[in-house]
């Protein structure tokens, strides 16, 4: 996507060009037609004129407010490097970068972005104990999920009361993919968790079974089947940053940072002068 549009920033500067000059020139001559240089501008503005004046934009309003340094590109860089290792090149090429240059361009311009979403963005010392958790801990987990509070209140005195797991999945459960089997999760991935569910389960200890939970889907009673300590794992001072960045992360989505855009756009005062182009930002201002 990024490529893409460094593609179309060219044709822009393209199309400045362009208007700059006689439009009524031909650039193009044959026996089937001529193509003008009006004709050619037109099209380059219509196809990419839009996207590209909205990212250039984009980028003078947040590089006006923000600041990313060239150490901190080049460490995103190397996270990079260092995940795909040999495959970095063809990656690389794959997604349509011509070299490095040109993805350091798409690195800075997420992290500005970055920085505007996390700006005002508070975490607590809680948040990140919980995210410690989930980065140093395995947690294998079985649940029953229900519709209301009440259900799940009711399944959890049942459990305190000595019934089987298992037995209340499959009474109580609309889990229709793991009722039938207790209930069983298998190893859970929190980055593929919903934040409530990922921090209940992963502050129980091995068979402990949580209090109701309540997710986009209902209310959940957790139980930690098997619960390990990963090894070789970083202190919590040192994983501190990196931990207070995923959480931010899940604080944030894409309609609050484009919400953040568009202030920033307001802010600034942006004016339009091209007729053509002069509403693409009246929807969102």
């Amino acid at each position: 996507m990024k490529k893409k549009m460094i593609f179309c920033l060219v044709l822009l500067f393209g199309i400045i060009a362009l208007a700059a000059c006689g439009n009524k020139e031909n650039i193009v001559e044959s026996e089937a037609g001529n193509i003008t240089k009006d004709e050619f501008y037109k099209v380059l503005k219509d196809r990419y004129g839009k996207a590209t004046l909205q990212e250039l934009v984009y980028k003078k309003v947040l590089e006006d407010k923000y600041d990313v340094s060239d150490k901190e590109v080049e460490a995103e860089l190397k996270k990079i490097k260092d995940e795909l290792g040999d495959s970095f090149e063809y990656a690389m090429m794959q997604s349509g970068y011509q070299d490095e240059d040109d993805l350091k361009d798409a690195i800075k311009f997420n992290l500005l972005q970055q920085k505007a979403a996390f700006d005002g963005v508070k975490v607590t010392d809680e948040e990140l104990r919980q995210q410690y958790n989930m980065e140093t801990k395995t947690v294998t987990a079985r649940h029953i999920l229900v519709k209301d509070e009440k259900t799940a209140k009711e399944v959890l005195e049942k459990l305190k009361g000595g019934e089987k797991f298992e037995d209340l999945a499959k009474k109580y459960s609309t889990d229709t993919a793991t009722k039938d089997k207790g209930g069983d999760l298998g190893e859970l991935n929190p980055d593929e968790l919903e934040r409530a569910f990922a921090v209940a389960a992963f502050q129980l200890n091995e068979n402990q079974i949580s209090e109701p939970v309540k997710t986009t889907y209902g209310y959940h009673i957790i139980q930690a089947t098997k619960v390990e300590t990963k090894k070789d794992v970083k202190s919590f001072d040192e994983m501190k940053d990196e931990l207070t960045e995923k959480v931010k992360n899940a604080k944030v989505d894409s309609a609050k940072m484009q919400e953040k855009l568009d202030q920033l756009v307001k802010d600034a005062g942006v004016k339009i002068n091209d007729k053509d182009l002069k509403d693409l930002f009246t929807s969102e201002s």
